[in-house]
């Protein structure tokens, strides 16, 4: 009998989306990049995609700047292009080996869309380097059960401000 082994891996995929802002009146299109958090359980024998845990407005060159920061289990991909679209998608993906580190990286982007001061944007990025193990999960666990419950990263908002008010970001 053959035994099958699950594997978790986890990896950050980048989404240009085209979205309608209202700015003096006029209505006009605006390109933004979603981060897309996945776990994707893979066996021996198929890969089993699930949908996004959490997704979040986020930069990908600030998201590969942390991830290069933390260090060791981060690989960065090249995505191929699957779909015609007509806006430019980002092909950089990033495969996370260790929870802790996917997790860091899930508390920057979600808290990092709330954010507009860049001298704030530094100061998270440091908090969320020096955040332990624990800590890590329970912020991340709030951003997946309320995404996972509205599926609107509007609704990550609050959690968000509770978190920079308790790190003294506000």
């Amino acid at each position: 009998m053959f035994e099958e082994t699950a594997k978790i891996e986890r990896q950050v995929k980048f989404k240009a989306v085209k979205v309608w802002r209202k700015t003096n009146h006029k209505t006009q299109p605006k390109i933004i990049t979603l981060a897309s958090f996945y776990p994707y359980v893979t066996t021996n024998t198929q890969k089993r995609k699930q949908s996004p845990e959490v997704q979040a407005r986020c930069d990908p060159t600030e998201l590969e700047i942390l991830a290069k920061e933390l260090a060791e289990g981060i690989t960065f991909e090249k995505q191929e292009q699957k779909t015609k679209s007509s806006v430019p998608q980002p092909n950089k993906m990033i495969r996370v080996n260790e929870e802790d580190k996917y997790e860091k990286l899930m508390i920057y982007a979600t808290v990092r869309q709330s954010i507009r001061n860049p001298l704030i944007a530094n100061k998270l990025k440091d908090i969320v380097k020096d955040l332990g193990a624990y800590e890590a999960h329970y912020w991340a666990s709030i951003f997946k059960e309320i995404f996972s419950r509205t599926q609107k990263r509007i609704e990550l908002f609050r959690p968000a401000k509770a978190f920079k008010t308790l790190y003294h970001l506000i």
